[in-house]
């Protein structure tokens, strides 16, 4: 497979201009080595850079017993992969870099959110900058180049007022259940779906076996792996850590410990309830999604075939389609944003609303069907008319733009994601 760019370069570039540590966190698989080692291709690099991996036992040794001798013997810029095996390098780059503040000096990649580790977090401060890589998004495979067209920041459209699509190339429904049930790590692009399957749980089992006991100390592997399926099945659904507990034999405590170390290990993410002082009625309670679909089918055993069989599948799992690709587009947006899910206590939802930093926010729903109605707007026009949100979009398998008014639109699911669609 050849190299694919990914929409996260140019920031790094930019980082790597600027600041002495860039830390590439992200899912394991996700291609966080193949971007480093991209980096080190270039000519500038070619002769004065240095590479290790923490994967290597023999590496992970000497950078447990003498991390200040490993690394004043490398060239620069250093990438260390899997950094968060050797929490000690940490403290040896802090030293390294307040001697020589060079940009660009060291490049760490960790399958753990690095900033969720204090010691490691608190060394780094001021000394480094944090990007994320998830597995590839739709434009990334669709080979999109970055910044192709002058609107090509599907989070700054989608925040935008004043934006509207005038023109789309929407993916077609087997090609969306297609997306869904590849998800988008690199390894997977060329297997056969029976190949896929089995990468996927290997994988699962992996991160489960290894990565949750070493990183963060954790020894129930056995419920975690429990937990781990039982999370797949409420992927789009409110999180109650109580069922979950009573599921698992574990207390509240407890849980919600182990969900934070998958949410750390990337394969969950948490999205938390939109609340303003306007909505009294709101509901805090966050929701669950995986970070990958293709993961999550796998665990589910769901294949294309059953999901054209029962169609009822494809709601839950369009709609933690769409949060990945969000949660992707927001990784390389220049827009500072976060994303929230809205549920109050008279049972009015909204799947995902998109808030900026600059006060404006944007309603999204998900609908699996082709065919939508003005009604399925309603929680969107209550929040409109609260001033708690500008625009309503819903996202649904046809094949056209359907506007409902100046702030209310459905856009087909290709019309976000793939070649184009939603210009200003």
């Amino acid at each position: 497979m050849s190299y694919i760019p990914r929409g996260i370069e140019p920031y790094l570039q930019a980082c790597l201009a600027d600041t002495p540590v860039v830390v590439i966190t992200g899912p394991r698989q996700s291609g966080k080595t193949t971007l480093a080692r991209h980096f080190l291709n270039r000519p500038e690099y070619e002769e004065t850079s240095s590479y290790l991996t923490l994967d290597d036992e023999n590496i992970l040794a000497i950078a447990r017993n003498d991390p200040i001798g490993l690394l004043r013997s490398q060239s620069r810029p250093v990438v260390i992969d899997e950094v968060q095996r050797a929490p000690e390098l940490i403290r040896t780059i802090k030293l390294l870099v307040d001697e020589d503040r060079q940009p660009g000096s060291f490049i760490l990649t960790g399958s753990a959110d690095l900033m969720t580790l204090p010691t490691l977090a608190d060394s780094l401060a001021g000394r480094a900058e944090f990007v994320t890589l998830y597995p590839f998004s739709q434009a990334e495979l669709k080979q999109i180049p970055s910044g192709q067209q002058e609107s090509g920041d599907i989070i700054h459209q989608l925040l935008a007022p004043d934006c509207l699509p005038d023109a789309l190339n929407p993916l077609e429904y087997d090609q969306v259940i297609s997306a869904i049930v590849c998800g988008g790590y690199p390894e997977v692009q060329q297997r056969s779906p029976g190949r896929r399957t089995r990468w996927h749980r290997a994988y699962a089992d992996a991160i489960v076996r290894r990565d949750i006991g070493e990183v963060f100390q954790l020894q129930k592997l056995d419920a975690m792996a429990q937990l781990l399926k039982l999370l797949a099945a409420l992927s789009s659904e409110s999180l109650n850590y109580a069922s979950l507990g009573k599921a698992v034999q574990m207390d509240n405590k407890s849980v919600q410990k182990y969900v934070s170390a998958l949410e750390n290990l990337y394969l969950v993410k948490r999205i938390p309830g939109f609340h303003r002082n306007e909505l009294k009625r709101a509901i805090r309670q966050p929701k669950i999604h995986f970070v990958d679909t293709g993961l999550l089918c796998a665990i589910r055993g769901i294949n294309e075939t059953a999901i054209q069989a029962d169609r009822n599948l494809m709601g839950s799992l369009m709609e933690t389609w769409v949060c990945t690709e969000l949660l992707k587009a927001i990784a390389v947006s220049e827009e500072e944003c976060q994303l929230f899910h809205y549920r109050d206590k008279n049972k009015r939802e909204v799947d995902f609303i998109l808030s900026g930093n600059n006060g404006q926010a944007t309603g999204i729903e998900v609908k699996a069907g082709m065919t939508i109605k003005r009604e399925m707007f309603a929680a969107q026009e209550m929040l409109i008319e609260a001033g708690s949100i500008r625009r309503g979009v819903i996202v649904y398998n046809g094949d056209r733009v359907l506007p409902f008014s100046n702030n209310l639109m459905a856009v087909p699911a290709g019309c976000l994601f793939c070649p184009g669609g939603f210009y200003m």
